[in-house]
């Protein structure tokens, strides 16, 4: 497709492993990779960008959240619940600091009593992981 005014543009940044680092959407990719080099630390490790163009912003927007969720950009802060590249796949469940808040104490004693960590999720991002205490085995 040909980009026009009204297209928006979905793109993929990569370093030069091919590993992804970061997935948006803007109208115009020259003026935000501009600002990307001006405000992003990690900037110097793009090696590769993909543009692919849309002719709808709304179907941008629903292309750049699937691969963010499906794909897992290193340094997508929005829609990304827990730093894969760092830490490996989740080893627990999520809730969010709302849901914890309206009842503390049972979420509490189930993480207690399941023995089953829990991470507390604050704008869909990691805040705290609820981990029960177990009281070392007498040995013999």
């Amino acid at each position: 497709m040909t980009p026009s005014n009204r297209d928006t543009a979905l793109y993929r940044l990569y370093d030069v492993e091919d590993r992804l680092l970061y997935v948006g959407i803007t109208g115009d990719p020259k003026v935000r990779f501009t600002q990307h080099r001006k405000e992003k630390p990690w900037w110097a490790e793009v090696a590769l960008r993909e543009v692919e163009w849309f002719s709808t912003r709304s179907d941008a927007e629903r292309a750049e959240q699937r691969a963010i969720r499906r794909e897992v950009p290193r340094y997508n802060d929005a829609g990304v619940q827990w730093p894969h590249h760092l830490l490996g796949q989740a080893p627990a469940a999520f809730m969010t600091m709302t849901e914890f808040r309206a009842e503390p104490i049972k979420t509490i004693d189930e993480v207690a009593t399941t023995g089953q960590p829990l991470i507390l999720t604050r704008k869909a991002r990691p805040l705290v992981v609820l981990v029960p205490y177990l009281e070392p085995k007498p040995t013999e």
